[in-house]
């Protein structure tokens, strides 16, 4: 029983850390993507990218439909809305970690998604989360 109370105590305490937004640090190609900070979040447990500063950063187009948006990035196109974790990607519906949503009036999307997927570039987190480094024209092993 105690051990049983222990666990409950130490899953209660973990709760608030895990649900807890935290910011990130992103990088492209070892530059800051928003000097000011705010790009990149952790939010349950994933991380996110602010939508308007990744398409800015590699040049697409953002198109907005009511709780959706629409990118068109490298030949592709993929419709987020909001709250769900179904992404459109082309004609394929492909299921994301987390579901887009907004922050400060600005949609953000799971980056590990974006990124690989979207972007065709490489990601690499660091095990706190804290870190984010999208690598487009650089060794991601360097």
């Amino acid at each position: 029983m105690r051990l049983l109370a222990g666990l409950l105590l130490a899953l209660a305490i973990a709760a608030p850390a895990l649900a807890a937004d935290g910011p990130v640090r992103l990088t492209l190609d070892g530059r800051p993507i928003d000097r000011q900070g705010g790009s990149a979040v952790t939010h349950g447990g994933v991380v996110y990218g602010d939508l308007l500063d990744l398409v800015k950063s590699f040049d697409g187009l953002l198109t907005y439909h009511g709780p959706s948006v629409e990118v068109t990035l490298n030949g592709k196109t993929v419709r987020f809305t909001r709250g769900s974790r179904t992404a459109q990607l082309g004609e394929e519906a492909v299921t994301m970690r987390g579901a887009p949503f907004l922050r400060q009036g600005e949609m953000f999307v799971p980056l590990d998604f974006f990124v690989t997927k979207v972007a065709g570039a490489k990601l690499r987190v660091n095990p706190a989360r804290t870190r984010a480094n999208i690598y487009v024209n650089a060794n991601p092993l360097s």
